[in-house]
């Protein structure tokens, strides 16, 4: 039985922190190159790693978002210009030092609550100060589960959301992620949706020559996505989304894409 049964969530989300984080901290030191830390994001299916100095102490974060970052410096800098400076190849180059935290005891409410307050998808857990874990907001959706929310899709989904034809070009998508700051968007054929491009296939896409850049999005999107209608209710999407590993679900009404739901979305139902 999964640890996170051991605890009846109730609908004040008192129960602590530590059950629903990771049990295994993945962190890397300042000095670590970013392509390492791309292998490790991949390697981990994470989208970002603390980042520590050789005594355990914090010293920031870092993310797919500034790899992607990275990624665009490097795509508006092709070699036959003259760069004023070398692109950034170091965590420390390109981590966040300010990092948001919570404490391992702390309710799982609280930890909701920061995460949409900060707008992030993850929270580094500390014991007495040392950072222990992560716990992000695909970790806390599982008390949404196990609680048996069953409001619908309609209640948390976003309605202002970024779609790219099927036929747009990867640096078109590229540049739109980058542009708008969000971790993904919608592909679609017409009005339907039929796949997702993330921060993962745009950093993938940067070793890709520029020719092949040109060509459509779909040679690269993520095909990994669920479609529910608007009055699903969310312990069942939660609850598909955990089983299949799919980060954004897709809302429609009446076979018209209408909407999105990102776990973050779905967190936020607890300080509703």
């Amino acid at each position: 039985m999964p640890v996170w049964y051991a605890w009846r969530v109730s609908s004040d989300w008192s129960a602590p922190v530590r059950l629903y984080a990771s049990k295994t901290l993945y962190a890397v030191p300042p000095t670590t190159p970013l392509v390492d830390v791309q292998r490790l994001l991949e390697e981990r299916d994470i989208s970002a790693v603390p980042v520590v100095d050789g005594h355990g102490a914090l010293r920031g974060i870092v993310s797919t978002t500034d790899l992607l970052r990275v990624a665009r410096i490097e795509m508006e800098s092709p070699s036959s210009r003259p760069r004023v400076s070398p692109p950034p190849h170091l965590v420390v180059q390109v981590m966040r030092t300010e990092v948001v935290t919570v404490d391992e005891e702390a309710p799982l409410r609280d930890a909701a609550t920061k995460m949409v307050e900060h707008r992030i998808h993850r929270l580094v857990v500390t014991r007495r100060g040392t950072p222990v874990g992560v716990i992000s907001t695909r970790n806390a959706m599982r008390a949404l589960l196990e609680a048996r929310i069953a409001d619908p899709l309609s209640r948390v989904m976003t309605t202002d959301l970024l779609t790219i034809n099927v036929g747009d070009s990867i640096d078109a998508a590229i540049f739109m992620l980058s542009d708008a700051n969000v971790h993904g968007v919608v592909v679609v054929d017409g009005s339907w949706p039929v796949g997702v491009f993330t921060q993962r296939e745009a950093i993938k896409a940067r070793a890709l020559p520029s020719a092949f850049r040109a060509t459509p999005v779909e040679q690269v999107m993520s095909y990994e996505t669920i479609c529910h209608d608007v009055k699903t209710p969310l312990y069942r999407i939660v609850g598909q989304s955990l089983g299949m590993n799919v980060r954004r679900i897709l809302a429609v009404e009446s076979r018209k894409l209408v909407g999105i739901a990102t776990g973050f979305d779905l967190v936020r139902f607890m300080t509703l």
